[in-house]
């Protein structure tokens, strides 16, 4: 427990521990049973502590995991299947971390907790439907309890256009997003994919942001970027030309764009 004590794992672990109650009896029962008692040479009793250990980091890398076993596991959010969205806006604002991807799932989107130390527990989600449009906000809980964690790890459908308005400390994968808004606010890695029409993203904070190599891409505001891009009046434009994003830095942030 000392590892929940300085914020290493989500306190959720307590009642993992308090669940798996019969399998600390076993082991209790086990250690008074071999005391004293050896095996040949060996004493049992130091084999128990070996046996201890092992028992305790299997729980403890269950917990992380998240085996069906643990009730942490439960704590999933599902959104809908996927039907015949054309498009979806999602907005995930926590203090804590977002990891973002994207995979070829049965639903919309998914949420499982970062199952570290934290303070944000899984959220609710508010949605709109209208026609083949869908609007997606995922609310923090105002008090997790025992079920608080170090942030969510978002995973979307790669089947509609996806809006998106993402702050914390976030570490997002957009490349195979079909992608048509975009506000960052925070800190983290953005990796943006390939568009061929005007994407507009907003980036207010301190961000390492990745785009396709001979992408169009100009960026209005104060950044690094590579050093074959120009200036204009503005801010700086990527080599290739075409319709492409169009990152907006807002001020007071610190954005380092690269190729990759």
């Amino acid at each position: 427990m000392f590892v929940t004590a300085v914020g290493g794992l989500s306190v959720s672990i307590i009642l993992d521990f308090l669940a798996w109650w019969p399998v600390w009896l076993s082991l209790v029962v086990l250690i008074g049973f071999m005391r004293a008692r050896n095996l040949g040479r060996v004493r049992l009793s130091g084999l128990m502590a070996l046996v201890v250990t092992v028992v305790l980091a299997v729980f403890v890398a269950g917990h992380v995991i998240g085996w069906a076993a643990m009730p942490s596991a439960a704590q999933v959010l599902a959104g809908p299947a996927v039907g015949s969205e054309r498009t979806a806006a999602l907005s995930a604002r926590i203090n804590g971390r977002i990891e973002l991807s994207s995979g070829d799932s049965q639903f919309l989107y998914r949420v499982d907790p970062i199952r570290q130390g934290g303070e944000v527990g899984l959220p609710s989600a508010v949605e709109e439907v209208r026609d083949a449009d869908i609007s997606v906000v995922l609310e923090p809980p105002a008090d997790p309890g025992f079920y608080s964690f170090a942030g969510w790890e978002i995973m979307l459908s790669t089947s509609p256009d996806w809006d998106l308005t993402l702050e914390g400390e976030l570490d997002a994968d957009l490349t195979r997003l079909r992608v048509v808004g975009l506000g960052a606010i925070g800190t983290g890695e953005l990796a943006l994919g390939r568009v061929s029409t005007v994407v507009t993203a907003a980036i207010d904070g301190t961000f390492q942001v990745s785009v396709p190599p001979a992408q169009a891409v100009r960026v209005i505001g104060l950044a690094t970027v590579p050093p074959s891009w120009t200036t204009d009046a503005d801010g700086f434009v990527a080599p290739a030309g075409g319709d492409g994003w169009v990152i907006t830095v807002e001020s007071g942030s610190s954005v380092t764009v690269i190729e990759r």
